[in-house]
């Protein structure tokens, strides 16, 4: 799955250069997201540990109580500080191991995702663990069924039929 996280962010950040936006360098990761080890990939050479650089935004944390006004006025901040250098943000629909495979509230998802285009800002929604209909709501893609409307998608663990290692990024 790491593997097709890095392609999928190299691919959307060479469409920022090509769109003549060479300063977006930085990935947006949610602070609570887990996108694989580096170890499973590239290894110490993983593109996103030698090219780009890391900035958190916040997220909710599952299983916990959240005010959406109060993490909406901090993604807010978060965009107003760094927006301009973000090329890419990652956003996981539905958590893996980092947050009990829950999925986000829907609603936030969709405005996190918006907030972010609207400012140039790709999407890669990482569906490793529930792309390939593995979330159960009758579309291929997690982000299909609520309209989220990434500009790119991961997936993996089900391409491969729990064999083989096999990802990709679309």
């Amino acid at each position: 799955g790491a593997s097709a996280v890095w392609a999928g962010i190299d691919m959307l950040l060479q469409l920022q250069v090509l769109e003549g936006n060479e300063q977006r360098k930085m990935v947006a990761v949610g602070g609570k997201s887990y996108h694989g080890p580096p170890s499973t990939s590239f290894g110490s050479s993983s593109p996103l540990f030698t090219k780009h650089s890391q900035l958190l935004y916040p997220v909710p944390v599952a299983g916990q109580e959240f005010d959406e006004e109060e993490l909406m006025e901090d993604f807010d901040q978060f965009l107003n500080e760094h927006g301009s250098e973000i090329g890419v943000m990652l956003i996981e629909p539905q958590w893996g191991s980092s947050q009990v495979g829950l999925p986000w509230p829907k609603d936030l998802a969709k405005s996190y995702v918006k907030k972010a285009q609207a400012r140039g800002i790709f999407v890669l929604a990482d569906e490793i663990m529930c792309g390939l209909g593995r979330h159960g709501q009758g579309t291929l893609f997690l982000s299909d069924a609520w309209d989220l409307d990434p500009d790119a998608v991961t997936f993996g663990k089900a391409i491969g039929g729990g064999v083989f290692p096999l990802s990709g990024a679309v």
